[in-house]
C-alpha cells in the first residue's frame, strides 16, 4: 500500500483529491459482475417475480447493451432512471411481471442495487483513515467514479460504510452522461468545484481511467495497482454457485455436528422451509401470515429474523401473527349441529378410542361427562377401533343431555372463536387467511374454514404434506420443503420420514389450546403435559437457542449466494438421508428422551413415541423387495430401526442401517441412467 500523504508531498502544489470508489476505498469478495446475480435474486424474491434470477440478470445485461448502443454512452455513463425504465419495459411486455407499479418496481430496483452491494463490501481502512487525515490539513476531497448507481445511492452506501463527511462532493459517472473511461468527467467536476488541474490529483486503481486519462486532463494522479484485489477479482470469475452453496450449508451443519446439541442440523431443514415461505408469501402478495401454534412461534420467530435480515424496508414487511389453535380446539369450532355432524376429523385422525376420551374431546364439566355416562350405561373405557361409527356413537346421538350440552359448547365455541378471530384486527373477507405450520395435512386449516362457512379464502403454507385431504379452490394448502401434493417424489419421501422430529425440536414453552374462552385478554384455556413441559426446558429451549445463532449465520451468508431450488432440494434430501440413517448413540439418546414429550391432545392423548415392527402394515418380505427396488419408499421405516434397537438396549445391531444410505443413493443413481423416460 503506498504511502498517499508522501505521494502528494511531492507535489506541493496540490489542494484537491479526486478520489475513486471501488477498488480503490471500497473493496467486494465477489467478482463485480456477480453484483448483478445478487441483484436479480432480490429483485425476483422480493416482487415474487415469475422467472428466475439468471434470467432476469441476463435481461439487465441486454437492457445496457441495447442503451449503450441507442444513447451513444459508455455503460457508465447510461442515466439510471433510463435502466430501469427499459428493464421494467421488458419483463413487462414477456408477461414476467403482474399487479406490480412502476413505482413499485423502480423502489425494488434501487433497494436491490444497493443492498445488492453493501452486502459484499468491505472498507480499505488503510486509504480511508489517511485521507481523513489529509482533510483535517486542509485539503479539499471529491469522490469521482464511474458507476451504474446515481449519486443518491451512493451516498447512502457511504453512510452505510461511515465515511460520507470525508467528501466535500459526490460525481458519479450515470448523473453526468459522462466517465473517466472516457475522459470527459473530469472537466465536469473541475468546472462544478473550481479546482484548477494542476491544484489537483486523482487517486485510483484503474490505469486508463484514473490515471492516463486524468493526467490527460491535466491533473496529477497517483495509480494503486491494488494488484492482490485484482487478482482476486479475477479468482471470482471461476468456481460453480453449487460448490459455494453446499459450503455454506457444510459449515453450518458442521458447527451443528460438533455443538453438543443433537438433531440441530435441522436448522438448515427450518431455514429453506423460511426462505421458501417467504418468496411464496411475496409471490401471492400476501399481507398476513398467521403462525399455528404451537410449533408456529419459533417459526415465526426465525421469519421475523429472515425478514430482518433480508427485508427491505419495515413499511414493506410481511405482518406475522400467533395463532393459538390445536386439532382439538379446531375441531371444537368447526363442529356442525349434531344431526349433521360426522366427526371426519376424528375418524380419520384418532379412530381408536373409549367414550370418555371422546367425551373429554369436548368442553364438558366432570360431572356433565359422569351424567352422560350414567345414561348411556356402557363401560366409558372401553376402547372402540372405530369409535364414530360404534353402537356407542349411536347411543350418544339419541342421548337428550348429549345433545343439549353439544349444542350449548358448540355454540359458545363459534363465539369465543369469532372474538379472538376479530382481535387480530384483519380483513379477512378481503385479504383471506394465510396459516403457517409445520404439517402434515391442514386439519386446522380445513377446520378454520368450515368454521367460516366458505366465505373466506383460508389457504396453508407447511413445511410439509404428506397427506390428502379434501381440498377446494378457497383452501389450498402447499408442502414447501415435501408434499405428497402433486405427486411424491424420491424427495418427499425422504423428507417426510422423521415428521416428528420436525415437530419436537419446534415445541413451545407454552401449553396445547384446550378451547376458546369469552374474555379478551385471556381467549384461549391451555394444557401443557408435565412431561411435555419437562423435555422443552431440558432439551428443546437449549437447542433452540443454538439453532437460533445459526440461523442467523446462515442467513447472512446465503443471502450473498446464488442458487436455485434443485440445490436446495438435492442438500436438504441427502441431509435428512445422513441425520435418519447415519444416527450416533448420543442423537438415538436424544430422539429417545424428546420422544417422551409427545403428547397427543386429542383422541387417546398418547404420550411418548413408540417404535415396534408390530406396526408395520405390510409383510417384511413385501418390504425387503419394496426396499430392493425403491429403498425411499420405505425409508420412513429405515428410519426407525435404530431408535427401535436403542430402546430395547440393542443399538449396536443397527449398523446395516448405516450402510443403506450408500444404496439409496446408487438406487437413485441408477434409475435415473437408466429409466431416462420415466416410465416407471
Amino acid at each position: 500500500m503506498k504511502n498517499i500523504t508522501k505521494l502528494i508531498k511531492v507535489s506541493p502544489n496540490v489542494k484537491v483529491i479526486f478520489s475513486d470508489l471501488f477498488d480503490t476505498l471500497i473493496h467486494r469478495n465477489v467478482h463485480p459482475n456477480y453484483v448483478f446475480r445478487l441483484w436479480a435474486k432480490f429483485m425476483v424474491r422480493e416482487l415474487g417475480l415469475s422467472i428466475t434470477a439468471d434470467e432476469l440478470y441476463i435481461i439487465r445485461n441486454s437492457t445496457v447493451e441495447f442503451l449503450s448502443g441507442k444513447l451513444a454512452l459508455g455503460k457508465p455513463e447510461i442515466p439510471y432512471d433510463q435502466t430501469i425504465g427499459e428493464v421494467y419495459r421488458r419483463i413487462l411486455n414477456n408477461d414476467l411481471i403482474h399487479g406490480i407499479s412502476y413505482n413499485t418496481f423502480e423502489r425494488c430496483f434501487k433497494e436491490a442495487d444497493y443492498r445488492s452491494e453493501i452486502h459484499v463490501q468491505f472498507r480499505n481502512k488503510e486509504l480511508i483513515s489517511e485521507l481523513a487525515s489529509l482533510k483535517e490539513k486542509g485539503f479539499k476531497i471529491y469522490l469521482v467514479s464511474d458507476f451504474h448507481m446515481p449519486k443518491t445511492l451512493i451516498l447512502k452506501m457511504l453512510e452505510f460504510h461511515g465515511f460520507s463527511n470525508l467528501f466535500s462532493e459526490v460525481f458519479i459517472s450515470t448523473d453526468y452522461g459522462k466517465s473517466k473511461q472516457k475522459g470527459n468527467l473530469y472537466n465536469a467536476v473541475l468546472e462544478e468545484t473550481n479546482s484548477t488541474p494542476g491544484q489537483t490529483i486523482m487517486l485510483g486503481d484503474n490505469k486508463k481511467s484514473d490515471y492516463i486519462n486524468s493526467k490527460k486532463n491535466g491533473l496529477n494522479a497517483i495509480y494503486l495497482r491494488h494488484l492482490s484485489h485484482k487478482l482476486r477479482n479475477k479468482r471470482n470469475l471461476f468456481g460453480n454457485d453449487r460448490k459455494d452453496f453446499v459450503a455454506s450449508c457444510r459449515k453450518t451443519e458442521s458447527k451443528c455436528r460438533k455443538s453438543g446439541h443433537p438433531l440441530s442440523e435441522y436448522i438448515i431443514h427450518y431455514y429453506f422451509f423460511i426462505e421458501r415461505l417467504y418468496e411464496e408469501a411475496k409471490k401471492k402478495k400476501v399481507k398476513d401470515l398467521f403462525f399455528l401454534a404451537r410449533e408456529g412461534l419459533y417459526l415465526k420467530k426465525l421469519f421475523e429474523t429472515y425478514q430482518e435480515i433480508n427485508g427491505f424496508s419495515k413499511k414493506e414487511r410481511i405482518n406475522t401473527h400467533y395463532f393459538k389453535a390445536s386439532r382439538q380446539s379446531a375441531i371444537q369450532v368447526s363442529l356442525k349441529p349434531l344431526h349433521e355432524e360426522q366427526f371426519r376429523h376424528l375418524k380419520r385422525n384418532f379412530g381408536t378410542m373409549s367414550l370418555n376420551q371422546f367425551l373429554k374431546s369436548f368442553h364438558f364439566s366432570k360431572d356433565e361427562i359422569e351424567e352422560i355416562n350414567r345414561e348411556i350405561a356402557i363401560d366409558p373405557n372401553e376402547v372402540h377401533e372405530k369409535f364414530v361409527t360404534s353402537p356407542v356413537m349411536s347411543k350418544l346421538r339419541t342421548n337428550r343431555r348429549f345433545e343439549n350440552l353439544y349444542d350449548i359448547k358448540r355454540d359458545h365455541q363459534k363465539k369465543a372463536f369469532m372474538g379472538y378471530l376479530n382481535s387480530f384486527n384483519v380483513d379477512f373477507k378481503s385479504e383471506g387467511m394465510v396459516l403457517v405450520d409445520v404439517g402434515w395435512g391442514g386439519t386446522m386449516q380445513e377446520c378454520i374454514h368450515n368454521f367460516l362457512e366458505g366465505t373466506v379464502d383460508v389457504s396453508g403454507f407447511y413445511l410439509g404434506l404428506r397427506q390428502v385431504y379434501n381440498i377446494e379452490p378457497d383452501s389450498k394448502r402447499y408442502g414447501l420443503n415435501f408434499s405428497v401434493y402433486p405427486s411424491y417424489n424420491f424427495s418427499d419421501h425422504i423428507l417426510m420420514a422423521n415428521t416428528q422430529i420436525y415437530e419436537q425440536l419446534l415445541a413451545a414453552p407454552h401449553g396445547s389450546t384446550m378451547y376458546y374462552n369469552s374474555d379478551v385478554d385471556n381467549p384461549t384455556v391451555e394444557f401443557h403435559e408435565e412431561n411435555e413441559k419437562r423435555i422443552f426446558h431440558e432439551f428443546i429451549s437449549p437447542i433452540q437457542d443454538f439453532m437460533f445463532d445459526e440461523f442467523v449465520i446462515l442467513t447472512k451468508n446465503l443471502r450473498n449466494k446464488c442458487y436455485n431450488r434443485e440445490m436446495v432440494q438435492n442438500y436438504i434430501t441427502d441431509l435428512a438421508l445422513r441425520i435418519g440413517l447415519r444416527t450416533s448413540t448420543n442423537k438415538l439418546k436424544f430422539i429417545h428422551n424428546l420422544s417422551q414429550g409427545f403428547h397427543q391432545n386429542i383422541g387417546n392423548k398418547m404420550v411418548g413415541l413408540t417404535y415396534s415392527p408390530s406396526d408395520l402394515k405390510i409383510s417384511k418380505i413385501t418390504l425387503l423387495k419394496q426396499f430392493l427396488w425403491s429403498p425411499e419408499k420405505i425409508f420412513r421405516y429405515l428410519v426407525k430401526v435404530k431408535p427401535m434397537l436403542y430402546g430395547k438396549g440393542k443399538s449396536w445391531l443397527g449398523w446395516p442401517v448405516d450402510f443403506s444410505y450408500y444404496y439409496i443413493l446408487f438406487n437413485h443413481w441408477l434409475k435415473k441412467r437408466v429409466f431416462q423416460k420415466k416410465l416407471i
